[in-house]
C-alpha cells in the first residue's frame, strides 16, 4: 500500500468521524448521561434504542514498585445501547502503547461485554440502584495485557441527589481478572457538582481489597491487601448529543510515583 493511499484511508477516516456527531447534532436533540469519565459508574441507564459511543486517549505514567512505564491510550471506545427502558448493552475495547527501559509493546488493553440493569428508581432519601455485570475476554498466551482466562466483574451502583447541583454516587462489587487466586473487593464514592446545565465537575475515590498481599500495590519490596486511588475531572455539554471531558488519576499507596491524565468525547449516535 502506497503511502498516498495511506493518507486517503486516514483522511476519510477522520472525516467519518467529523460526519458523525455533526449529522447527530442536525437530528432531533436528547440528552444522556455518558458514564465517562470516571473509576466509578453510574446508574443511568441508555434510552431504548439508543447508542452511545465514549470514546478518548490518555496518558499514564507508572514508576510504583519500582516500575518504569509509560503507557499511551491510544483509544479506548466504551458502546452502550439501550436494549430496554430497564436495562443497556455494553462493548468496551481499548488499544495501549507502553514504554518501559526494556521495551516496547502494545495491543488491545481491555475487551468486555456486559450490561448494566436498572434496579430501583430511588425515593426521597432511598438512592437509585444499578446492577452491572462484565466479561472480560482473554487474549491467550501472547497477550501483554488481557488476561488469559475469562474474567468477571459485578457491581452495584447507588446515587443520592443531595440537592440540584450535588450527586453522590457509590460503586461496589467484586472484579477477578481470570488469573488472580482471588478477586478483587472494589469500593468506589464519587462527588458531583454541576453548577450549570453544561458543566459538571467531579472528585472521587476508588479502591480495591485483595485477600492476597499484592507486592504491585506496594513499594519495592513490600506488599499490601489495598490499592488506594483518586481521581477528578470535569465534563463540558458541547449540545445534548455531544460532550467533552478531562481526568486525572494518582494514587495513594505511592503517591509521587503514578499519574495518569486522559481526554475523551461521549457521542449520542442515533
Amino acid at each position: 500500500m502506497t503511502s498516498k493511499t495511506k493518507s486517503l484511508k486516514i483522511a476519510l477516516y477522520l472525516l467519518l468521524l467529523t460526519l458523525i456527531p455533526l449529522q447527530s447534532m442536525a437530528q432531533e436533540t436528547e440528552d444522556f448521561s455518558p458514564d465517562a469519565p470516571g473509576a466509578t459508574t453510574g446508574v443511568s441507564i441508555m434510552p431504548q434504542g439508543k447508542i452511545d459511543w465514549e470514546t478518548g486517549i490518555g496518558l499514564e505514567w507508572d514508576r510504583r514498585n519500582g516500575e518504569h512505564a509509560h503507557t499511551f491510550t491510544i483509544n479506548t471506545s466504551m458502546f452502550r445501547l439501550g436494549l430496554t427502558p430497564q436495562a443497556e448493552v455494553r462493548l468496551q475495547i481499548d488499544e495501549c502503547l507502553t514504554h518501559t527501559p526494556d521495551g516496547n509493546f502494545g495491543g488491545i488493553a481491555n475487551a468486555s461485554i456486559g450490561t448494566k440493569i436498572k434496579v430501583y428508581e430511588g425515593g426521597k432519601i432511598f438512592p437509585k440502584v444499578a446492577f452491572m455485570g462484565t466479561v472480560l475476554i482473554p487474549g491467550g498466551s501472547h497477550a501483554h495485557y488481557l488476561p488469559k482466562h475469562v474474567g468477571f466483574l459485578a457491581h452495584l451502583l447507588f446515587e443520592n441527589e443531595l440537592s440540584s447541583k450535588l450527586t453522590l454516587g457509590y460503586d461496589m462489587g467484586g472484579e477477578w481478572d481470570g488469573d488472580t487466586e482471588s478477586p478483587d473487593l472494589f469500593f468506589g464514592a464519587n462527588l458531583t457538582y454541576q453548577p450549570t446545565d453544561k458543566w459538571s465537575f467531579f472528585v472521587e475515590s476508588y479502591n480495591r481489597y485483595n485477600s492476597k498481599r499484592q507486592d504491585d500495590w506496594a513499594k519495592p519490596g513490600k506488599d499490601s491487601h489495598f490499592n488506594f486511588m483518586s481521581e477528578f475531572g470535569l465534563d463540558y455539554k458541547v449540545t445534548p448529543r455531544l460532550h467533552i471531558n478531562a481526568y486525572y488519576d494518582i494514587s495513594f499507596n505511592e503517591f509521587s510515583k503514578y499519574s495518569n491524565i486522559g481526554l475523551g468525547i461521549a457521542w449520542l449516535l442515533n
